[in-house]
């Protein structure tokens, strides 16, 4: 019995002598790891999915396909029938000018308009399905008002809405006696806009496109055919204020013929100096509009080139702007992001020193794309480590780096 207690005891001994000498061991590491710090200072990097790109900020002058509408009677002023921004096909009516003595004419019609709805509360009309149908045609027309804050829209809603109260007003008036008070006040006012359409001069499409009535007299010397023109001085001798709405004209109107739109842009940067015909970019107009453009001539200056883009997109901005700020990106790459100064090159490859409960390793990794404070990395693939020459075993044995890795950085 005595025996088995020595035993015991020895046992127990030898037990907490391991674990002093566990404790030691693990007093020993951090002590040598706060002395490494103290020599060599690091910092750690959470490792996150992140979006890199090569990006500046550039002055784009906006070249459209644009054809000039103009009639005879452009002093008149112009009634558009058109909304901004529209898609039109050839032959289709734009706008109008008035005829003159409008004012006038227009003064009569809103008189007659108050005096009609007067005499037709005095008429008894039975149903009529007509009207009933015009009726609710309105409404849906106030209910769109209320809808939107566009003023052309609100005016071309309003028209429809003073068409269908003049049928209906017809409708009414037909079904009156012969002779009545409003049947001749409907006369009157059918004879006023008889004087408005006959002697207004209508303004159609010449081709499909799109309408605009925003006109800076710059519609004919930004040509499409060639843009051999297109110099840093020529461009600066416009003296075009950057990000100035073009305003909108009361005496003529416009119709860009293509769905896209071409960009003339300065520039001197190392990208641009690199960049080819061909190339494709990301041009971004604001938070809402990022297009694809491709590179379609550079013309060569003293010291900058003049790129110009090719948009397949026209958004309203390009339409409203002759001249504004962009962002070209050069590239974009999506991957896992770690500061530039984490990675280290030897022998051509390049390494990150990864940090898992104090314990670090070296992880191999690709590097897709880096600028001068970030880089997106990826793991090899098998195939490609293969193809680099290690061997199964290697392979099998290397630590690979993903999202929320701790990557050290050295200071």
């Amino acid at each position: 019995m005595k025996e088995k207690k020595q035993k015991k005891t020895f046992k127990t001994i030898i037990i907490r002598i391991l674990l002093v000498f566990i404790v030691l061991i693990l007093i020993s590491y951090l002590i040598y790891n706060a002395i490494k710090l103290l020599i060599n200072p690091t910092d750690t990097y959470v490792v996150e999915e992140g979006v890199l790109n090569e990006e500046e900020t550039v002055d784009a002058y906006v070249i459209r396909n644009e054809v000039i509408l103009q009639g005879d009677n452009y002093m008149n002023g112009m009634e558009k029938t058109i909304v901004e921004g529209s898609r039109v096909g050839k032959d289709e009516s734009v706008f109008r000018y008035y005829v003159n003595g409008e004012d006038t004419i227009k003064s009569e019609i809103a008189d007659l308009d108050l005096k009609i709805a007067e005499a037709q509360k005095n008429e008894n009309i039975a149903f009529n399905t007509d009207i009933e149908v015009l009726k609710n045609k309105i409404k849906e027309l106030e209910e769109k008002i209320y809808q939107t804050n566009n003023k052309e829209e609100i005016n071309n809603y309003q028209k429809e809405i003073d068409e269908y109260t003049y049928k209906i007003s017809t409708i009414v008036g037909e079904l009156s006696p012969q002779g009545s008070y409003l049947k001749e006040l409907i006369d009157q006012k059918t004879a006023c806009l008889k004087k408005l359409t006959d002697g207004a001069e209508e303004i159609k499409a010449t081709e499909s496109g799109t309408v605009s009535y925003r006109i800076d007299n710059l519609e004919e010397v930004f040509t499409t055919t060639d843009f051999s023109y297109l110099t840093k001085d020529f461009l600066d001798s416009l003296n075009l204020k950057t990000g100035e709405l073009i305003e909108s004209s009361d005496e003529k109107g416009k119709i860009i013929t293509e769905f896209g739109c071409y960009l003339a842009v300065v520039m001197n940067s190392e990208m641009a100096n690199n960049a080819k015909v061909d190339d494709n970019i990301i041009v971004e107009i604001d938070n809402e509009n990022r297009l694809n453009a491709q590179i379609i001539q550079i013309n060569e200056g003293e010291d900058s080139r003049i790129l110009i883009l090719k948009l397949k997109d026209l958004p309203e901005k390009l339409i409203n702007y002759r001249k504004l700020a962009v962002n070209i990106i050069w590239w974009q790459e999506t991957g896992l992001k770690v500061p530039k100064s984490s990675l280290i090159e030897e022998d051509g490859k390049f390494y990150l020193e990864r940090s898992r409960a104090g314990y670090n390793v070296k992880v191999l990794v690709k590097v897709l794309k880096q600028n001068e404070s970030y880089a997106i990395v990826k793991n090899f693939e098998t195939k490609e480590l293969q193809e680099m020459g290690y061997s199964y075993k290697e392979i099998k044995d290397m630590y690979t780096i993903k999202q929320y890795d701790r990557v050290v950085i050295p200071k």
